[in-house]
């Protein structure tokens, strides 16, 4: 079960990954990038569907666990970040992420693909990530 909870760490991993990728792109290739709307939206609803699907495979196989961020990353050696993994808290990113997926289904279909819709999208994505890691921090089943 360690292997489960490990993957832990990458659902809020994999939209920061993603939102950074694309970001350094919009950087080096500019003008190329913002014609490429299609391509970009697919990327960051994937990367949410996929952050999506590794919380729900936790969610079924009915993992809990606390998870200490120095394990994984040296920079936070001296902190006592935990992540918690329990059903509540896959739960909310479940529906966090379903419903950040629909928010981008709608701006592709509504807005207008000009300028600035590539930085929607990469703001999109850092801000899942954020409130993925901010979930994963506080421990809701001890509110409830």
């Amino acid at each position: 079960m360690g292997n489960f909870i490990n993957s832990t760490i990458l659902i809020p991993l994999i939209p920061l990954v993603t939102a950074l990728f694309i970001f350094v792109l919009l950087v080096s290739f500019n003008r190329t990038l913002n014609r490429l709307t299609k391509p970009v939206t697919a990327l960051i609803a994937l990367s949410l569907l996929s952050s999506a699907f590794i919380s729900s495979f936790d969610f079924f196989k009915q993992i809990e666990e606390e998870l200490a961020l120095s394990k994984f990353l040296k920079f936070f050696e001296e902190t006592n970040l935990v992540l918690h993994l329990n059903l509540v808290n896959e739960k909310i990113i479940i529906f966090f992420s379903l419903i950040m997926t629909l928010v981008i289904g709608l701006s592709f279909y509504k807005l207008p693909r000009k300028k600035g819709y590539i930085s929607l999208m990469i703001n999109l994505g850092l801000i899942s990530s954020s409130v993925m890691f901010s979930i994963l921090l506080i421990d809701f089943s001890a509110l409830i």
